[in-house]
């Protein structure tokens, strides 16, 4: 009796050849990305390192450009900046620095961009407008400067040379916490009808305007008041007797705007 054995020859049909073909052109295909990719890395670090050591970084004040303002200079930002040299462009952050510069510096705006070719900053500043003079306490004594409208304190070094305020006010006293409140007189001072000459801040805190034709108004220091007592103000100096107007002494005590009380210099005998 004979047995038969099973024919085993190996499948070349065409869908077996095709499937390895894909899989070679899959390998060669892979093959192909990857030496892409590691060309790129290659090229990339090659050029990173070429930039870093061959003068993207921060070297000295020369890579900094300064422009909208005539009387801050480089020197001034890289003081108020705290830059340092050399550092890295890379590891450079301009919004860090336009903040600081706004915080130390009187101004209303500043653009900080860096700059690759040729590596470097470039700052732009809009200043501030001085519209009176001001005073503050030191510790060596009085320090003359100026303020803007919003009160923001301008030193004299700082302003551009030759530049006077727009009006003129003085504000004596001046300090960081009263600012807001200056700034609101400041704001309002053409609504008052009485033209403005001084604010005067105690060093309690108490706040007083001088003015030209109802004298000395106390305000006291009480600042969620003080929208009511400068409309007062305005409107005491509609309703006012002009005999009472413009007398040498006269005080206004405006500490409650709801019962103003004036006070009258006494005769003289």
């Amino acid at each position: 009796m004979s047995s038969s054995t099973p024919d085993r020859r190996p499948a070349n049909g065409p869908g077996v050849e095709r499937r390895r073909r894909l899989r070679q052109q899959r390998r060669r295909e892979q093959l192909i990305y990857l030496w892409r990719m590691l060309a790129f890395i290659s090229i990339a670090a090659g050029l990173g390192w070429v930039l870093l050591s061959q003068g993207w970084s921060l070297n000295n004040a020369k890579q900094i450009h300064v422009q909208g303002s005539r009387n801050i200079q480089t020197n001034t930002v890289i003081k108020a900046g705290e830059l340092h040299f050399p550092q890295p462009l890379l590891g450079f952050n301009p919004k860090e620095l336009e903040q600081t510069l706004l915080r130390k510096l009187p101004l209303n705006s500043v653009v900080v961009q860096r700059r690759l070719l040729p590596p470097g900053i470039d700052v732009a500043l809009q200043e501030r407008k001085p519209v009176a003079y001001a005073l503050r306490k030191r510790a060596y004594g009085q320090e003359q400067g100026m303020v803007d409208s919003t009160a923001m304190w301008i030193p004299l070094n700082v302003a551009k040379q030759g530049e006077r305020p727009s009006t003129n006010l003085t504000v004596e006293g001046w300090t960081a916490s009263k600012r807001q409140a200056i700034s609101q007189v400041l704001e309002q001072r053409n609504q008052l009808g009485s033209p403005l000459e001084r604010i005067l801040v105690a060093p309690d805190g108490e706040l007083s305007l001088q003015t030209k034709t109802l004298g000395l108004i106390q305000l006291g220091s009480n600042s969620t008041l003080l929208k009511e007592q400068l409309e007062t103000v305005a409107q005491l100096n509609k309703t006012l007797p002009s005999s009472f107007r413009h007398k040498t002494g006269t005080t206004i005590d405006m500490s409650d705007p709801s019962k103003p009380e004036l006070q009258m210099p006494q005769p003289s005998k």
